[in-house]
């Protein structure tokens, strides 16, 4: 009688349960592969477009730093830029030479200089803000060139495509028309232009159509 009040305990088999075959995981892989195939090729543009929109903001803002630099101080900066080598480095009146603009790598300002060997003395210096800056060259990121500036110098309008140039900023912020093209490894461009009365500079990207009127495209390949 007692064994009757005991509960009976159901036993569920198991061996009817569904898994994936190996046919059906390959078939997954298989998908995975070709949608990763499929978005690869679309990251690596978007990184590289990433690259050359970082290193076009940081172009404007040591532009815009050389601009605030001049006013402040009251003595003309420059940015120079190395086309051959992609890379830029601030300048002022003190370090710079016409005739030879790659000398001013390195070089700090007499003020910055000046600053140093006091602090060095023991004595009470207020410390520069380009004392840190001053003649050290950036390099772009990975992949991105200078493809070329257009400036004019003297009131002479000119394309340079390789060597070394300049952005000017004078005390009253006043500079000269320029454009500086950037390009990564896919041919995409961007320009920074400097506004000559004002020293401003902004960033623009520049369409398909630009890149062949302006025969920007394919830059990489002669460089």
């Amino acid at each position: 009688m007692v064994s009757s009040l005991r509960p009976r305990i159901r036993r569920t088999s198991f061996n009817n349960e569904e898994g994936f075959s190996l046919m059906e995981i390959m078939v997954v892989l298989a998908i995975i592969a070709v949608l990763s195939s499929i978005s690869m090729p679309a990251m690596r543009g978007f990184a590289a477009s990433r690259r050359l929109n970082t290193s076009a903001r940081a172009i404007v803002d040591t532009l815009a730093f050389a601009r605030d630099m001049a006013i402040t101080e009251r003595t003309t900066h420059l940015v120079i830029f190395d086309v051959d080598n992609n890379r830029y480095w601030l300048a002022s009146s003190e370090t710079f030479d016409a005739q030879n603009p790659s000398a001013s790598v390195g070089q700090a300002s007499n003020t910055a200089a000046a600053s140093t060997t006091a602090a060095a003395n023991g004595q009470q210096v207020t410390i520069s803000r380009t004392g840190g800056v001053m003649g050290i060259p950036h390099p772009l990121n990975q992949g991105i060139s200078i493809t070329s500036i257009v400036t004019s110098h003297d009131g002479i309008t000119q394309q340079i495509m390789s060597g070394v140039d300049y952005v000017y900023f004078s005390p009253t912020a006043a500079s000269e028309d320029t454009i500086v093209y950037l390009t990564n490894a896919n041919d995409k461009v961007v320009a920074i232009s400097v506004e000559g009365a004002t020293g401003r500079s902004r960033v623009e990207q520049m369409s398909a159509e630009q890149i062949q009127t302006l025969g920007l495209g394919d830059v990489n390949n002669g460089k």
